[in-house]
This record gives C-alpha cells, sequence and structure tokens, in this order.
C-alpha cells in the first residue's frame, strides 16, 4: 500500500511541475531574434521571412535598434 502512496504522490508532483512549467510558457515573452526586444503593443512581433523566428513587425526599426545595440 505504501508504494501505491508514493507513486500517486510522485504521479500528482508531477503533473504540478507540468502545469507550473506551461504556465511559465504561456507568460514568457517573446523577443525579436534580430534586435533582442521584447513583444509589446508598441512593437509587436510576426514571423521573420526566412523563417528563424519571430520578428519585428516593422523591420526599419528593427535594423535601427540592432544599429544602436551594436555600438
Amino acid at each position: 500500500m505504501s508504494n501505491e502512496v508514493d507513486a500517486k504522490t510522485a504521479r500528482e508532483r508531477a503533473k504540478a511541475i507540468a502545469e507550473q512549467r506551461r504556465a511559465e510558457r504561456r507568460n514568457r515573452k517573446r523577443r525579436c531574434v534580430v534586435c533582442g526586444v521584447e513583444e509589446s503593443d508598441k512593437t509587436p512581433l510576426t514571423a521573420h521571412p526566412e523563417g528563424i523566428g519571430p520578428a519585428c513587425k516593422d523591420e526599419v526599426t528593427c535594423q535601427a535598434r540592432r544599429a544602436a545595440a551594436g555600438r
């Protein structure tokens, strides 16, 4: 009986950890792969044309941010 209780407790703990990780993934902010800025209302992200990840919607501003960060 003790093994059954331990197994049940372990399963419940694993479920709780998995749910916590899912919640963290949902709440995590996405970052632009080009300039590194976080997604917000002012800087919405879209798919990068080359498929490498999320990128800024406004390419000119994104390139300007990248150049400023490289200085």
